[in-house]
């Protein structure tokens, strides 16, 4: 495999991060397919086909719509294209509608729980649209005039679902570390990497949770005595876009990082084209970061 050493010349990583943690209302959303059908309050038909994905390091929510694309609801195609972007300076996750008449929709987007809700103005009205979670392939759909709580008028009510896959499907929930040094290695993972520390949900002592991404989390438990190499083949791997200004942070704090074989300060270029570094945090775990796409 070809290593070459880093040049050091862009940023700091990790801006985006908290605007991850933010968007992962939508996780249970992306990569599927969600279909609809239903009637308005005037009897009109409704039917449409969502997917949702992750850009640009997942900072935006990007969404391509299928639906009636003519007054009178006789031609299905491509009808809609959004985007959903936290916006640090209001602290709210914003939405804009693209449609194929050329009008524009913009709103906002707020959570409770797992249910998700869309808060726009239409025709001088103040329209929602309220995703409310049934199971992990269903949600109840119903746009209308929705105030302080309650439904004042429906237009819409109607079910989102998705195709379950075949067999069991998992999500990825957390990695759990065994450490001796609680608050050293807790602040290496929110120093280095900005992972949000998370409270345990019992408050027990001896425990450090971190949130990585969306609803992925690390767990550092305390043990007094660890008896347990610490080989490079058992590691938490990390993927980032921007690997040079990483190295860059790394090389500010005075962290080491490796290649593959265990050349310092190497980067290794794999056959696929991503690239890799590894590093070791103060317990001796280590923790590969590459540029892999997700």
């Amino acid at each position: 495999m070809k290593k070459y050493l880093v040049v050091f010349a862009m940023g700091l990583i990790f801006q985006s991060h908290g605007q991850q943690n933010k968007l992962s209302l939508f996780d249970n959303l992306i990569g599927k397919t969600w279909k609809a059908e239903g009637k308005w309050g005037d009897d009109s038909k409704f039917k449409q086909e969502i997917e949702f994905k992750y850009s640009l390091d997942s900072t935006l929510v990007l969404t391509d719509a299928l639906g009636f694309t003519n007054e009178e609801r006789t031609v299905y195609g491509h009808r809609n294209h959004g985007i959903r972007k936290y916006d640090e300076q209001s602290n709210t996750i914003k939405f804009w509608e693209f449609d194929v008449f050329g009008g524009v929709t913009e709103g906002t987007v707020t959570s409770k729980g797992k249910d998700i809700i869309y808060t726009y103005t239409y025709n001088e009205s103040t329209v929602t649209d309220y995703w409310q979670y049934v199971d992990a392939h269903t949600y109840n759909f119903t746009v209308g005039d929705f105030e302080n709580g309650q439904w004042k008028q429906k237009y819409l009510s109607t079910q989102f679902t998705t195709a379950k896959q075949n067999g069991v499907s998992f999500n990825f929930d957390h990695q759990s570390l065994v450490v001796t040094n609680l608050m050293k290695t807790g602040d290496f993972y929110k120093d280095v990497f900005g992972f949000e520390e998370i409270p345990h949900p019992e408050r027990k002592p001896g425990f450090r949770w971190f949130n990585i991404y969306g609803n992925s989390q690390l767990h550092l438990i305390k043990k007094d005595i660890i008896e347990f190499k610490k080989d490079k083949s058992i590691h938490l791997c990390l993927a980032v876009q921007n690997l040079e200004g990483f190295v860059e942070r790394l090389i500010s704090k005075d962290i080491d990082f490796y290649d593959w074989p265990g050349n310092k300060g190497s980067v290794t270029d794999r056959a696929d084209g991503v690239k890799q570094i590894y590093i070791q945090d103060p317990e001796g775990y280590w923790i590969e970061i590459n540029t892999a796409k997700h």
